[in-house]
């Protein structure tokens, strides 16, 4: 069976062609169009295909996802890495280059690493802490960075309580992508998402009594002992609660809701302000 063959047999299993495409890349190595697969490579190919054909995430059945420009090792134990978390990603460097001292920048809820890893990559000379209160999480994220060869600090924990003190008044970027799914979403997400580990997707209700925003608010109730006078801070949420999370956000600073590539309300941008 020829690449362009296999191609052809997995691709109403993987989501299309494309998929199918990744799929035979990833196993059987780019370039295999016109050529023999190895038949030990098709039983891989065509067990992969069954098991994304049974619900579970592509991402998962590779076992690695690009996020930015990193090849990351993507597993259950951390979300998938996603296309809106890289535009965060790319508003919230954007944001930062104006900062005139060094970056000192604190990941919150680093799942497999994503967010942490592309800023030490791409900021040289930046110090980078990564908090998770998943064990399993972190050692995703400590093997991703090892694997890239980055340096960040990672920490176990619940959100600022992880942090040292000594870190009171130095964080000058904040990025934070943390539940925000209601457990009556929750409940109604497709089947891929049941894959994914419900304590990094489900959140409670803030004081205010908005749906999904208990961790941000929590978040943000920590953050003015962390922060830097002129920190740049961008949080990831759902479109639909942007509006509440903008008017939470400007107890640290100047709010304004960020939009993802398609247009749609995807997180806040602060600028703080004392």
């Amino acid at each position: 069976m020829t690449g362009s063959e296999l191609v052809d047999a997995i691709r109403s299993k993987v989501g299309g062609t494309q998929q199918a495409r990744w799929v035979v890349d990833d196993v059987a190595g780019r370039g295999q169009e016109s050529c023999e697969i190895d038949p030990v490579l098709v039983t891989q190919v065509l067990d992969l295909a069954r098991q994304v054909e049974a619900g579970r995430p592509l991402q998962y059945a590779l076992g690695n996802w690009d996020f930015r420009s990193l090849n990351l090792v993507v597993d259950e134990r951390a979300l998938i890495p996603r296309p809106e978390t890289e535009h965060l990603v790319e508003v919230a460097l954007r944001a930062a280059r104006a900062l005139t001292e060094p970056l000192v920048a604190v990941d919150l809820g680093t799942g497999s690493g994503a967010i942490a890893l592309a800023v030490a990559m791409e900021v040289p000379g930046a110090t980078v802490h990564a908090v998770d209160q998943s064990r399993d999480a972190l050692a995703l994220a400590q093997l991703n960075a090892q694997r890239l060869g980055t340096d960040v600090v990672f920490h176990h924990g619940s959100w600022w309580s992880a942090l040292p003190e000594f870190l009171h008044g130095r964080v000058n970027l904040l990025l934070a992508n943390p539940p925000y799914v209601t457990e009556t979403e929750y409940g109604e997400l497709e089947i891929q998402l049941s894959f994914e580990p419900k304590e990094a997707l489900v959140a409670g209700p803030s004081t205010t009594g908005v749906d999904g925003l208990g961790d941000l608010e929590t978040i943000i109730a920590g953050a003015l002992a962390f922060l830097a006078n002129n920190a740049v801070v961008v949080f990831e949420c759902a479109p639909l609660q942007c509006e509440a999370l903008k008017e939470l956000s400007m107890a640290l600073g100047a709010a304004e809701i960020i939009t993802d590539l398609t247009g749609r309300h995807r997180g806040v941008l602060v600028r703080r302000s004392t």
